[in-house]
């Protein structure tokens, strides 16, 4: 009988919505859910396929794999994957896209209102009681860069437009999108930089985005600027960020993800009032598993079917 593992560092509901929703679609597959990786671990040695987000996985995880064949990977990064070091390199490994727009673009304004109208800061003073006044700084009219021009930047960049706001786009294959004002390739990222009251960062992670957001980044943007890190940790020098947060060489940041997750205790991110963070939540909503199991639902039947190249978004 074919196993299916599903391994997601989840609350127990979530789960278990992804566990009883392919239970009832597929009855003659063994289906086992687990929540931490001590027990993936144990429970893949007889796995055939995988269900995971890439940043809750381990090495230590594959490491006793013999029969798995695929990954399905319910986020769109792969990072976490398929650069794990004893993953078998025929297995394939497909991603779940298309429904994470919205969420991760209501984010990225979530965290770009905070900043403008300093919303710790009230938050601070309600806990305090506190009645105190200030001028808000308006998104309208403001300069937003995104850095990394896929599906989530199509669906932001016109959300932009109806703020308002310039759009610049930054990738390294520049092309006509909607809501985009104008395109600078990658290796001019500093020269954009200097235009940009916002940096939104949705470039995938990967040998070459690795710290690709440093301090030569933080020494061409505005002194007033933010940056916006909805896409992996890795993309941005924590410590260049730290920095130029500490140096005022920027205004502040909105941070959702991070080298090191969940973000420890003592991070210096923590007690810093110029930056906003949020718990890897960006395309972290209440439809999402709804969304998600369509594509789930599709490449398992290839795979049952043994087409699996028929599969959607396989990457490998």
């Amino acid at each position: 009988m074919t196993k299916l593992l599903i391994f997601l560092t989840l609350p127990e509901a979530v789960v278990d919505s992804y566990e009883q929703a392919l239970k009832a679609r597929f009855p003659d597959v063994h289906i086992q859910a687990v929540r931490e990786r001590q027990a993936a671990a144990k429970a893949i040695a007889d796995a055939d396929i995988l269900l995971t987000f890439g940043p809750m996985m381990t090495d230590k995880v594959v490491q006793n794999a013999p029969r798995l064949k695929w990954i399905h990977a319910l986020g769109t990064g792969l990072d976490g994957i398929i650069d794990l070091a004893s993953l078998d390199p025929g297995v394939r490994i497909s991603s779940t896209r298309g429904i994470h727009g919205a969420a991760m673009s209501e984010m990225a304004f979530l965290l770009m209102l905070a900043l403008s109208r300093d919303f710790s800061r009230t938050l601070r003073n309600q806990d305090q009681a506190r009645w105190e006044r200030w001028p808000a700084k308006l998104l309208d009219g403001k300069t937003v860069g995104i850095l990394g021009i896929g599906l989530i930047a199509e669906d932001l960049a016109p959300r932009c437009k109806a703020f308002n706001m310039t759009v610049v786009g930054i990738s390294s294959t520049p092309r006509k999108v909607r809501g985009i004002d104008r395109f600078y390739p990658r290796n001019q990222l500093k020269k954009a930089a200097a235009e940009l009251d916002y940096l939104v960062v949705l470039v995938p992670y990967g040998p070459d985005t690795r710290g690709i957001v440093d301090a030569g980044v933080f020494s061409a943007m505005k002194p007033g600027s933010y940056l916006i890190n909805i896409a992996r940790g890795g993309v941005v020098n924590e410590d260049d960020l730290i920095q130029a947060l500490s140096a005022g060489r920027i205004a502040g940041a909105g941070l959702d993800t991070f080298v090191q997750e969940p973000l420890p205790p003592d991070h210096p991110f923590w007690k810093m009032e110029n930056v906003v963070i949020t718990a890897h939540l960006g395309g972290f909503y209440d439809a999402y598993v709804h969304k998600a199991l369509p594509i789930v639902e599709r490449n398992m039947r290839c795979f049952l079917n043994a087409e699996i190249d028929k599969m959607i978004y396989l990457e490998r």
